[in-house]
């Protein structure tokens, strides 16, 4: 019964003092509104920017064949299981092959470069779909006619019309799409991915060397002594000069993926900062404004303690004032955030997807919105801590 007292008793004291309760509980509420605002719209420009430059922060490394001294460098499948076990620098290798091929739908007939990878090939490359799905083992296993199209490609071919389960003509060969591939800066969306087992069995004398190796490095390898480790280890084998750099082709990731991870993360540290500053920038105006409460009811206050009202029970009516200015101006700060963000996915984003830009989201509201309140009880400290240094008799004599 008490506790259904102190609410009824903090009910009436908001709506006693309105424009107090207003010009408090606003605060809170714009406080929130930027957080939400700015986590969600920082966060879709992090994305948006990982997701431009993720070429530059990209684990992985790419081996391909050039022309040495003695004449051209042919890379074979052995090598690259050779590499994968020989060198304790990479956590997956892969070997691909490439052809350019006539690609028929109908009567219409287009050229296109074919691509012949494995299974993960899309984890390595941080690829993703549009629809459908990816190669798994049985594909390759059994040399299923499958493919799975870059976005341009299937553009080209299907026009706005799905793809997925149409069926292709890759060199007089029926192949059944089961995938479309969505944009990327960094990989040609005009290819056609194959199985590689498909590709070996399409083109039997382009597979007898591969056209190169792409291997994700492990973790806590530099990428600059990888890239020589690789060299060294394929002069040796392929018996090369180590300092004919034309004889080998090796990318890998370079001093610049490391800034640019520290250049997103320091730039979404800096937004979350200021966030913060802002919730922390309403919740000392509620603060404030408990200070200023706890002054114009000394009275009250004082008339309370006389009449036998126990110091916690007067400090809890203040503490849940507090807590419930800032628990419903905070809900409603997250419900008008949340709000905004939603209307930007839906009606700003498809204007400036193109400029670098990932959907609007905002992970944290539920914990946001219980930091909110925490720090609203913290807040409370001081003037709930004052309610205790009132006497009565001096209170009462003041007033």
């Amino acid at each position: 019964m008490l506790g259904y007292q102190w609410f009824i008793e903090v009910l009436h004291s908001l709506k006693a003092h309105k424009i107090r309760t207003i010009f408090s509980g606003f605060g809170v509420m714009w406080a929130m509104l930027i957080w939400v605002l700015l986590q969600g719209v920082g966060s879709g420009v992090h994305n948006g920017m990982m997701k431009r430059f993720r070429s530059y922060t990209t684990r992985c490394m790419y081996i391909s064949e050039g022309h040495g001294s003695t004449g051209p460098i042919h890379l074979t499948e052995a090598i690259t299981n050779e590499l994968a076990t020989g060198l304790n620098v990479f956590s997956q290798v892969m070997p691909f092959f490439q052809k350019t091929s006539s690609v028929a739908y109908g009567p219409i007939i287009h050229k296109s470069d074919l691509l012949g990878v494995g299974v993960g090939y899309e984890k390595i490359n941080d690829l993703a779909l549009v629809e459908g799905r990816f190669f798994n083992a049985r594909d390759l296993a059994e040399r299923l006619p499958v493919c799975i199209l870059g976005l341009e490609m299937k553009k080209k071919i299907f026009d706005v019309h799905q793809a997925v389960g149409q069926f292709i003509a890759i060199d007089g060969v029926r192949v059944c799409v089961i995938g479309v591939l969505d944009e990327t800066i960094w990989f040609n969306n005009t290819r056609i991915m194959l199985p590689s087992s498909l590709f070996k069995a399409l083109f039997p004398r382009d597979a007898q060397v591969i056209d190169g190796i792409i291997a994700t490095l492990a973790p806590k390898q530099n990428g600059i002594a990888a890239a020589e480790k690789v060299r060294t280890y394929l002069a040796r084998r392929l018996n090369l000069n180590a300092n004919e750099r034309d004889a080998l082709c090796i990318r890998g990731p370079s001093q610049s993926a490391t800034l640019f991870e520290v250049l997103f993360s320091v730039m979404k540290g800096f937004i979350g900062l200021v966030s913060c500053c802002f919730l922390v920038s309403g919740v000392v105006g509620v603060s404030n404004m408990m200070l200023v409460v706890v002054k114009e009811r000394r009275k009250e206050l004082a008339i309370r303690k006389v009449m036998g009202a126990k110091p916690s029970h007067i400090m809890g009516l203040i503490l849940l004032e507090s807590i419930a200015i800032n628990l419903i101006s905070g809900i409603l700060g997250l419900g008008i955030g949340i709000g905004i963000l939603q209307w930007m996915n839906r009606y700003l984003l498809p204007m400036i997807e193109n400029h670098g830009i990932a959907r609007f989201e905002f992970q944290f509201s539920l914990y946001a919105l219980v930091a909110l309140v925490l720090s609203g009880c913290l807040a409370a400290i001081i003037p709930v801590k004052r309610v205790g240094y009132i006497k009565p008799v001096d209170a009462l004599n003041k007033e």
